[in-house]
């Protein structure tokens, strides 16, 4: 398919299948129709589209580019006009700690004005995505290194990607850190939670760590609820608020396109029989809906409804939850409910906040894909959208270059076990 004719059918789903088309509609076409031509190269074809796909301003649940796409080999952080190495690989470069001022010799500031159609999101924490592109393109990069100014040349990674971590232990006696970067690994997170089970159980404090947190599937933190919930109370017996909800848009493409996805992850020889089940009512919910347009999803005692053979445990007494910038999607939406509970106490920065417009799917094009949201968040149109926010904590702890040196939210955590 021609670049000019990926574009067409992108505006097209952005404007008739993307369920942001209620509230955004984006740039101009006729702006990019300029730009992009069939002779571009995939370099310049893909920066413009980036673009196109940033006017929407919506982080990661709209997205254009190369199947293929690899992660850069290291990760940034925006502080007070200066970009700083959270880690990187060995082979790119750069160095943990590795304080950037410039590209090209040209003030970060300078960069950004120049490039400000790229970035999706106006909040220079939000921005670490589009700013590893720029330093990885860049012919010279100045950092500051153990207090000494250089220039260097970011390299290719041989190793990009890294699995997620999943981990638990006994920080004390009374004390337990559960670690989940992702909500999507139903084997590695079922074991997770039988190992750490006993542990749990027993515990005074629970911390769960979900800083960096990729999203997945929610049911896969369902199993924490008992934890997080007041003894022998269930979600019916909680006075919480019943204005979130949310509307999917059932156009016949995003019919299609769902029921694709669904059936691949059907394919998983690893599947359980729970999430088989809720995926098989799913793909009977899409066909059901089809061509409906916008329909509301779920029911206004959804609360009362809400797992109802799950009670809280007497253990643990207090539950702290660490969020972060890097925490999306279902993690978004973990830490938000999370946050209801009267045992939890949310501590660290905002979450990525990108459940405005979620359950995506994805249209193929070739070397290229386009992912597209198909449910709004009906929280939008009382003016309670998260798009650009995310989940407030409980307890805000600013991050600086400390957050380099040790683990500052961690430690702030255990001294709130300490002093409870």
């Amino acid at each position: 398919m021609k670049k000019t004719e990926i574009f067409e059918q992108v505006v097209e789903i952005m404007r008739e299948d993307s369920s942001t088309k209620k509230d955004i509609m984006g740039a101009n076409p006729e702006e990019y129709r300029a730009r992009i031509t069939d002779q571009m190269s995939q370099e310049d074809f893909l920066y413009q589209m980036h673009c196109y796909i940033a006017s929407f301003g919506i982080l990661s649940h709209v997205w254009f580019g190369l199947k293929e796409t690899q992660p850069p080999g290291f990760k940034l952080r925006y502080y007070q006009d200066c970009l700083y190495v959270l880690q990187a690989n060995n082979d790119t470069g750069l160095k943990r700690g590795d304080q950037i001022l410039a590209l090209d010799g040209k003030a970060l500031s300078q960069v950004y004005q120049e490039h400000k159609d790229y970035f999706v999101s106006a909040t220079p924490e939000r921005q670490h995505k589009e700013w590893a592109y720029f330093v990885e393109h860049a012919g010279e990069v100045t950092v500051v290194r153990n207090g000494k100014e250089e220039q260097l040349h970011v390299q290719p990674t041989a190793h990009p990607k890294k699995p997620p971590q999943f981990e638990w232990r006994n920080l004390s006696e009374d004390i337990v850190y559960l670690k989940l970067e992702d909500f999507t690994d139903e084997a590695a997170i079922t074991q997770l939670y039988a190992d750490s089970q006993a542990a749990i159980e027993q515990a005074k404090y629970l911390i769960i760590d979900v800083r960096v947190n990729y999203g997945g599937t929610d049911s896969l933190y369902y199993p924490l609820f008992k934890y997080t919930l007041p003894q022998g109370k269930a979600f019916s017996d909680l006075d919480l608020p019943n204005d979130d909800g949310m509307e999917i848009l059932y156009t016949d493409r995003n019919v299609d396109l769902r029921q694709q996805l669904m059936q691949k992850f059907l394919e998983d020889p690893n599947l359980s029989a729970e999430t088989h089940q809720i995926l098989k009512e799913f793909l009977k919910e899409l066909e059901e809906n089809r061509g409906k347009c916008y329909v509301l999803y779920g029911d206004e005692d959804s609360n009362q409804n809400f797992l109802p053979d799950v009670l809280g445990l007497a253990r643990p007494e207090k539950v702290f939850v660490l969020a972060d910038v890097t925490c999306g999607s279902s993690g978004d939406n973990f830490v938000d409910t999370m946050k209801k509970m009267p045992k939890v106490t949310v501590l660290g920065r905002p979450t990525m906040g990108i459940l405005d417009y979620s359950n995506c799917c994805v249209k193929d094009f070739g070397d290229y894909e386009l992912l597209f949201p198909t449910s709004r968040d009906i929280r939008i149109d009382q003016g309670k959208g998260m798009n650009d926010k995310g989940v407030e904590p409980d307890i805000l702890i600013p991050w600086t270059p400390e957050h380099l040196e040790r683990d500052v939210d961690l430690e702030e955590c255990l001294n709130y076990c300490k002093n409870a």
